[in-house]
């Protein structure tokens, strides 16, 4: 049984033990090997318990939850909101601004301002049917009540909004389904309702600081109008004068007084001309209605000559009488012509006269225009020299009633505008799809939800179990020594339920030969002795980290198994600032001092027990006795104020080499390394230094600051006391303890035996005997 327990241990430090998570190895992180499915399970097998009870008490009480939840009935409206859309503009920042009107939007329909503007708006009805399973009732104060809505019109709503959507979804929950609608579509409204009211309050108060701004801009663009229109009449300047405008005047009427001279000339020319042309007139082509008569008369009696004329001769009757009617005739068309001429003579001389005048009388009109316009422009010329003079002062008043006048436009737009927005203001987003009211709940889902809760539990104690176990620092097994430290583990000593007797013969190792703990403990010294040499004494130094871990318990031990097995043995208590058990078992053997035995008080010869029994091999084999003289225990019956004195006069050292002269087995039971420096002085007495790790309280950082204290050279190996052998198999660590329970037959009962369900339950609550207060 030996090797059962301790063979495995003491492999090569390269193997690894599978099933330990420890500080920097989790999740496959180990030095030597990856974190695999079997390791896995051994966690979850590891704290089965716990992960069970997490699974088993939030599936439990969801479920209970659950059946006991009162129905409730969801109702959804969804709400459009109503985004920008510049076109030609930065569309990235577009969309920024969209993203975030919606944010906000939602935001607003979160808070409680809108809830209570929704209460605010419901009728009595529909109030009552809010409030019905609160503890307000309908005869409270409506303020009362409608705060009361308010809460719970908050709990009722929640309100999403997708990303890359325009849509708000707002779902009502209640134990009604008309109530969950009515309210879910209560809200757009409400907000819009909301907006406005705070809107219209915000710009009337605008309104009204801007009407009065208005009419304070109002009078001083007439003060400043009224101040311009004085200064020009005071000083006859109209629109435009003292400026570019007087300069334009005066070379348009200059220009015109130029045309008017040039037009004065040519009309002295054409009157010369017209004088002149009346002195060349003609009466060549003078006639009248009877030269013309008397013309024709002439004609048509030549031609009857003519023709008569080859018929008759000149004396025939007919022709006397038409050559005195043709002479008659002509006499007539002289005179008559002579007459023509002086009429037209003179009828010329007076239209000559008549255009004559016209063409003097125009160039009198034109030299009267060119005179008055050469005076127009003298007097605009001397005006506009008396206007440079007034322009700054015109210009400053001109300034300061266009300033007035600009002003008071602009306030009467902006007041025109704000009204303009006050008919739309609040209309951000719209009601899209009403909410319908739905008969079937959508709570509680017992099925659903406990399917839920128990993946969801069994997700939670995963990450518990491993979290334990990337936080446990605690040392349990043997791998952990040999891989962390790279020291063999000598024996793992089971916890003693009934604590340890303050004599020796009690001892389990002494008593109960047969039981595992005496097992363990003869393992654990065939272990410690086989680093002695051959046939020589060996002198073992006893430490542990802190006080409390069992080192003394440890050393009467393997103190007692030695004795066991045929050895003489001296254990030497140098733990002399407080009491222990071995100081304890010192006043019960009336030993000797250890302080008489350094000053020499005590012959060294009385202390030596009987020879080594080397039991001969006979016909039948005979089990020795225990001989208790092969023990022999030097102490101190109180503590030593200063035990440092002691270490460093040297007596100690000889002491020590004195016993191994006379004992097969010097054990030396040292201080706790971390407590003082005693431990780290003693190391130079011993062949060999041994740690004593209580299991599952000293942690890695302990036994790590133990090493470094007492040197990691001066180390032969551990010792793990008050092992709980039931939990270390319950937790699966892969070793040859998790299968101790399957070799039970090899001992004397009692033997532990594998947890019940109520025996965990009680070792979760400390229930679980431990060491009395003597154990240390």
């Amino acid at each position: 049984m030996t090797n059962l327990l301790v063979q495995q241990e003491n492999r090569g430090p390269g193997a690894i033990v599978p099933g330990f998570l420890d500080r920097g190895e989790a999740f496959g992180t180990a030095p030597s090997e990856q974190f695999g499915l079997k390791d896995f399970v051994r966690v979850i097998m590891r704290h089965r318990a716990m992960l069970l009870a997490v699974i088993g008490l939030i599936t439990l009480a969801t479920l209970i939850w659950q059946l006991t939840s009162p129905r409730l009935f969801s109702a959804t409206a969804n709400v459009q909101v109503e985004l920008i859309d510049d076109v030609g503009t930065n569309q990235a920042d577009v969309q920024a601004k969209n993203v975030q009107r919606i944010a906000n939007e939602v935001k607003v329909y979160r808070s409680r301002a809108v809830a209570e503007q929704v209460a605010e708006d419901l009728s009595e009805e529909d109030l009552y049917r809010v409030l019905r399973w609160t503890d307000v009732g309908p005869k409270e104060p409506r303020k009362r009540r409608i705060a009361a809505a308010t809460s719970a019109i908050r709990d009722m709503i929640g309100v999403q909004a997708e990303e890359g959507s325009d849509l708000i979804e707002i779902t009502a929950v209640a134990r009604s389904p008309k109530v969950a609608a009515i309210i879910a579509n209560a809200y757009p409204a409400a907000n819009a309702k909301l907006k406005s009211e705070k809107n219209n309050d915000r710009r009337n108060a605008l309104l009204k600081s801007l009407e009065a701004e208005r009419d304070k801009r109002a009078t001083q663009a007439a003060e400043a109008a009224k101040s311009l229109a004085n200064f020009r009449l005071a000083n006859n300047m109209f629109v435009g004068s003292g400026t570019v405008q007087d300069l334009e005047q005066i070379n348009r009427i200059a220009a015109e007084a130029a045309s008017a001279g040039a037009m004065r000339a040519g009309s002295a020319a054409q009157s010369a001309g017209i004088s002149r042309a009346a002195q060349m007139n003609t009466t060549a082509n003078a006639t009248s209605p009877v030269l013309q008569s008397l013309e024709r008369q002439e004609a048509e009696l030549s031609a009857e000559f003519a023709r008569l004329s080859p018929m008759y001769g000149s004396n025939h009757p007919d022709m006397v009488r038409l050559n005195s009617q043709l002479s008659e005739v002509r006499r007539d068309v002289s005179s008559e012509r002579a007459r023509a001429e002086t009429i037209a003579s003179q009828v010329a001389g007076a239209e000559a006269a008549r255009m004559t005048q016209m063409a003097n009388s125009e160039a009198s009109r034109d030299a009267a225009r060119a005179g008055q316009l050469e005076g127009i422009v003298g007097r605009l010329t001397s005006k506009a020299r008396a206007n440079t003079a007034n322009t700054v002062e015109l210009d400053e008043l001109d300034r300061a009633a266009d300033a007035s006048a600009k002003a008071y436009n602009e306030i009467a737009q902006r007041i025109s505008q704000v009204r303009s927005e006050m008919l739309v203001a609040g209309l951000t987003s719209t009601l899209l799809s009403p909410a319908t009211a739905d008969d079937n709940p959508f709570s509680p889902a017992p099925l659903k939800m406990t399917v839920i809760a128990f993946f969801a539990s069994a997700l939670l104690g995963l990450l518990l179990v491993f979290a334990i176990e990337i936080t446990d620092d605690k040392l349990r097994t043997m791998s952990q020594i040999r891989r962390l430290f790279g020291l063999p583990t000598f024996g793992m000593l089971p916890i003693l339920t009934d604590g340890v007797s303050d004599k020796i013969e009690e001892s389990p190792v002494i008593s109960d030969p047969q039981s595992l703990y005496a097992e363990v403990a003869r393992s654990s010294f065939v272990e410690v002795n086989a680093l002695a040499p051959d046939g020589r004494a060996q002198s073992v130094l006893i430490t542990s980290p802190l006080p409390g871990d069992g080192k003394s318990v440890v050393a009467l031990t393997l103190a007692a198994a030695a004795m066991v097995m045929g050895k003489r043995v001296v254990i030497v208590d140098l733990d002399l600032r407080k009491a222990s058990i071995l100081q304890r078992i010192h006043r019960e053997l009336h030993a000797p001092e250890l302080l008489d035995v350094l000053r020499g008080a005590v012959d060294l010869k009385s202390l030596g027990g009987p020879e080594t029994n080397q039991t001969a091999l006979t016909e039948h084999y005979v089990e020795p006795e225990v001989d208790l003289r092969r023990l022999t225990l030097l102490s101190a019956t109180s503590p030593v104020t200063e035990p440092a004195a002691l270490l460093t006069s040297g007596r100690i050292h000889r002491l020590i080499d004195d016993l191994k002269l006379r004992h097969d087995l010097v054990i030396i039971n040292a201080p706790a390394t971390l407590a003082v420096r005693d431990a780290r002085t003693m190391c130079e007495f011993a062949d060999d230094t041994i740690v004593v790790a209580r299991w599952g309280l000293t942690t890695i950082d302990q036994m790590s600051a133990t090493l470094e204290m007492l040197g990691r050279d001066k180390i032969r190996g551990v010792i793990f006391n008050q092992v709980d052998y039931e939990e270390h198999a319950r937790r699966r660590y892969g070793d040859s303890i998790e299968f101790y329970m399957h070799s039970s037959d090899y001992y004397r009962p009692p033997v532990p035996v594998a947890w019940r369900p109520i025996d965990r339950i009680r070792r979760m609550f400390g229930k679980h005997p431990q060491y009395g207060p003597q154990y240390n």
